[in-house]
């Protein structure tokens, strides 16, 4: 980005130690004026960051007068540090869609629907894995493009799984019964409850019970049905690996691969490189089980988008490598077969893709096809941190479950108040 600030080069700098992804340091073979520098800010795992670095030469050759550079940033960072601080020295952002209404309250990122026409609207729509186009739509605006798609799935061992049943646990009742087979063997259930998970759990199973928190709920959750969800996460945690109010989905799959104690995850945003790995044993993926029999599961819609800041001096050219990155052909091809995890739906429904991914796609698009999308109004992201804080606290036996459902009630409720007189709405989903 041109014109960037001394403390603007120090945040990127304190982003990743002064080195770019594709190995270089600083702005070393970058002073040609006749390039145009698009720097891109992502999250901090291969399939954040590994898919964009390898379409870098592609994109380039295509393009001549352009040169890319991505930084990346924690998981956690990603999913709740104040975007605001990061648009003065990057032009593209990797962003969790919950924070576009901030983005549309304080005009962060370049809007582009004045940059679709009519037929790529469609197109993007038509596309859509789920809800995972329509979650960027905000306020009369499109904020982000849909790079990534991801919700809550299950996950197992198989071949540690069969010697303990034939099938896969359906219901919230049988994974209880499984984990009550398990522990005689010194085997576990598992899942993550660090606080970003744990009230990412809790919004999955409100929804799932039928009392989905939308943007037009004035109160977070009411007292049964808190009751009921906090219940049921309580048993499976009591049953479950006890580092589970610790880890996050990525500690889990890591520790499911690399030992032999963890069997099944009922509830954790799905990665699908962990369905294709070759020196360890493969997870395999599934829907999640519903809370009863032939219940639908409602499960919390993650993934990522690709937004273009307000602050870029190269606007177009930024808008058009975002069009580049989730166009269809990219993300069945470079953006898949070099660790992405894709948002078109032509990527999930191509054979050889699956295939590849040991079945990722088949075997849980069902789930992101009816994926719940939590309220994204201005404020939310914050709300959402601090209660997965307090989730969390409840979670390890710290704070009374009645004590934790006033404490979201009054939260929540101040927080929808102080929204109410703004005359900034989501688009229908």
């Amino acid at each position: 980005m041109a014109g960037v600030a001394s403390s603007e080069m120090a945040l990127r700098a304190k982003v990743l130690d002064c080195t770019t992804l594709d190995g270089r340091s600083g702005d070393d073979g970058l002073a040609n004026p006749n390039h145009k520098i698009l720097r891109g800010l992502t999250w901090e795992h291969p399939r954040g960051y590994a898919p964009l670095i390898a379409g870098v030469p592609e994109y380039e050759k295509q393009h001549p007068e352009i040169k890319i550079r991505w930084d990346r940033r924690s998981l956690r960072e990603f999913g709740e540090a104040p975007i605001e601080q990061y648009i003065n020295a990057y032009d593209l952002l990797i962003i969790d869609h919950p924070f576009v209404g901030f983005a549309a309250g304080h005009n962060l990122f370049v809007n582009f629907a004045p940059h679709l026409n009519k037929a790529e609207k469609l197109d993007f729509a038509k596309d859509s894995v789920g809800p995972s186009w329509h979650c960027y739509l905000y306020g009369g605006g499109v904020w982000a493009l849909p790079i990534d798609s991801a919700a809550q799935v299950a996950s197992y061992r198989s071949d540690l799984l069969s010697k303990f049943r034939s099938d896969l646990p359906e219901t919230f009742d049988e994974v209880i019964e499984l984990s009550k087979k398990l522990s005689p063997h010194g085997k576990f259930i598992i899942l993550p409850a660090c606080p970003t998970d744990a009230v990412s759990l809790v919004l999955t199973l409100t929804a799932s019970l039928g009392y989905p928190i939308t943007e037009e709920s004035e109160e977070f959750i009411s007292k049964s049905v808190g009751a009921e969800v906090l219940g049921r996460l309580h048993h499976l945690i009591s049953l479950a690996h006890p580092k589970c109010v610790h880890w996050n989905p990525i500690q889990v799959y890591d520790y499911m691969v690399s030992t032999s104690d963890a069997v099944f995850c009922p509830y954790a945003f799905g990665y699908c490189g962990y369905s294709g790995l070759k020196d360890s044993p493969r997870l395999k993926f599934a829907n999640p089980p519903g809370i009863r029999p032939g219940a639908a599961v409602a499960s919390l819609l993650g993934g990522t988008g690709v937004a273009v800041s307000k602050q870029s001096g190269l606007q177009m050219e930024a808008i058009g490598y975002a069009k580049w990155l989730v166009s269809p052909e990219h993300q069945r091809g470079t953006y898949f077969f070099s660790g992405g995890q894709p948002s078109s739906l032509s990527a999930w429904t191509d054979p050889r893709i699956d295939a590849a991914a040991g079945g990722f796609f088949s075997d849980t698009l069902r789930t992101l096809q009816n994926a719940y999308v939590r309220p994204r109004f201005d404020g939310f992201v914050k709300f959402f941190e601090a209660a997965g804080i307090e989730i969390n606290r409840c979670l390890r036996g710290n704070l009374p479950d009645d004590d934790l459902i006033a404490w979201l009630n009054a939260n929540y409720a101040r927080l929808h108040n102080r929204i109410k007189t703004k005359e900034l709405f989501p688009e229908k989903l």
